[in-house]
């Protein structure tokens, strides 16, 4: 098949787990079928010449990230920047003439793109739907919307708001067919159903993780609980100060003199969090460990006893989930969203209520007491990551969803499931 990955971001050049999936499903399929990568050109300056040919980086962004510009640009250069987009999109399908388009991430991309890879591909575009984009409002709209970050510019920006959403109610966006639809749990597809948004067909395709990446570590000392280790992003709706609550409990008791707590991550919310550490007399015991790369990340499951999830805000998946399962990591977290799909209390993990620090300081000495519960949730859920959550499990399913809408035949299975 010859396959047009459509998606904002893509590695090196990304912001999180969601791109890094497109890239490691378009590198699996790579070995099989002709891959073309259309993407932004976010961070193409500083990437390596090396990178393959197939990963074209010519789109723009609706706002780019990190510039003063943005609020110039939209006046000056939105509508010439929305054309060139599609112009790069109606060259590389005249030229690859792909079999199917798969669109993957389009937060911050103009809803136009895809409209036009629709009108271009009818019946062979799917959509892989881990995050919400299609429910939310335009970056340009929420741009708008959105205060001043400085003093001198707030001013400026508030007399050029009205105008600009004058302008933007007179191009109302254009409305998307969204015939065929990948889900990563049944919770996404669920909720785009409560919100409104129900596919022609849909299938459930379960995220994943490279598992491969865990198998060869030797097996962890038996020592107790003496490490904590969250992962993610450092904001309000990912529940990180449950856990240093959790941690402030703890400490208390002689028994956990030694345990510790790295935080891996960045984030708007990371000044209130170190506030909290202090608050809670924590600082020789809580480390910020800032973004990590893969190598550092796979360093740190290993180095860790337990992997802390304390989100509250409904997640769609929960890659960092399978990722410490996959080292041999007990985790203790919140079944929050599509984590419920991952997670089983007491059969691979532990589990406890969204924001209720007193229940996570519970099962961490739950976790402490039983030596035999440790290492029979480590177990299992190494098997289950391995076995449910590998992305090489994930690519061959969504291979078969493309291939079905490559070559659909009166015998084709229906995408619905």
């Amino acid at each position: 098949m010859r396959i047009l990955f459509l998606t904002n971001f893509y590695p090196p050049a990304s912001l999180g787990g969601y791109e890094q999936w497109c890239q490691e499903v378009a590198e699996r399929l790579q070995a099989r079928h002709q891959i073309v990568v259309l993407t932004s050109r976010h961070g193409r300056g500083a990437l390596a010449a090396s990178e393959p040919d197939w990963v074209r980086r010519d789109l723009h962004l609706e706002m780019d990230l990190g510039t003063m510009r943005n609020g110039v640009q939209f006046f000056t250069r939105r509508r010439a920047r929305e054309q060139e987009n599609l112009t790069h999109l109606d060259r590389v399908v005249r030229d690859v003439a792909p079999d199917v388009v798969l669109v993957w991430g389009m937060w911050n991309l103009h809803r136009t793109l895809v409209a036009r890879a629709e009108r271009l591909m009818p019946g062979r575009l799917a959509y892989y739907v881990g995050d919400y984009w299609p429910t939310l409002p335009s970056q340009l709209a929420q741009y708008w919307d959105a205060p001043a970050r400085h003093w001198s510019s707030a001013l400026p920006k508030r007399l050029l708001a009205a105008a600009a959403r004058r302008v933007l109610a007179r191009q109302a966006p254009p409305p998307l067919a969204f015939e065929h639809a990948l889900f990563p749990t049944r919770f996404m597809r669920d909720e785009y159903r409560r919100l409104g948004i129900v596919p022609k067909s849909a299938r459930i395709v379960h995220g994943g993780a490279d598992t491969s990446l865990y198998g060869a570590e030797p097996e962890r000392p038996r020592r107790g609980i003496r490490s904590l280790l969250y992962v993610g992003r450092l904001t309000r709706d990912k529940g990180v100060q449950t856990a240093i609550e959790a941690l402030g409990r703890l400490a208390r008791q002689d028994r956990f003199i030694e345990m510790r707590l790295s935080i891996a991550g960045t984030g708007d919310d990371e000044p209130s969090l170190r506030r909290l550490v202090q608050e809670q007399r924590l600082e020789a015991r809580v480390t910020f460990c800032g973004h990590q790369s893969r190598e550092a990340l796979r360093t740190l499951y290993h180095e860790a006893d337990v992997l802390v999830f304390p989100s509250l805000w409904q997640e769609p998946f929960g890659r960092v989930l399978v990722e410490a399962m996959a080292a041999g990591l007990v985790v203790v977290g919140t079944a929050t969203g599509g984590a419920a799909e991952i997670l089983t209390h007491d059969e691979n993990a532990l589990v406890f209520p969204a924001g209720d620090a007193v229940a996570l300081a519970n099962q961490v000495s739950r976790l402490a007491d039983s030596e035999p519960l440790r290492a029979r949730l480590a177990l299992t859920a190494r098997q289950q990551a391995v076995e449910r959550f590998s992305v090489d499990r994930m690519s061959a399913e969504i291979e078969t969803c493309l291939s079905e809408l490559a070559a659909p035949t009166p015998q084709s299975p229906n995408l619905a499931g």
